[in-house]
């Protein structure tokens, strides 16, 4: 699956938003991919292979009503092996 450019938005409870930090904090532990859900109108999982160094960058944006906080992950890419 290729895909260039990826962004998804979605309302969750403190709790949900915990299990998915827990969920994504537990797969870089293990170091070989992460796995996100794709946008709520298509089904599967994009798979990202995860490497070191990982660069890290936070954000935050202070708006009238809302406080934006983003986070950033980076890692260079693994060469893929043509087949």
């Amino acid at each position: 699956m290729r895909i260039e450019e990826y962004e998804f938005e979605e309302e969750k409870t403190l709790s949900n938003l915990a299990d998915l930090l827990i969920e994504i904090a537990e797969q870089i532990r293990a170091g070989e991919k992460l796995e996100l859900p794709m946008p709520t109108l298509k089904e599967g999982v994009i798979e990202v292979p995860l490497g070191e160094p990982i660069e890290t960058g936070i954000e935050v944006t202070i708006r009238r009503h809302f406080i934006h906080v983003d986070f950033a992950l980076s890692w260079r890419r693994r060469k893929i092996k043509e087949a």
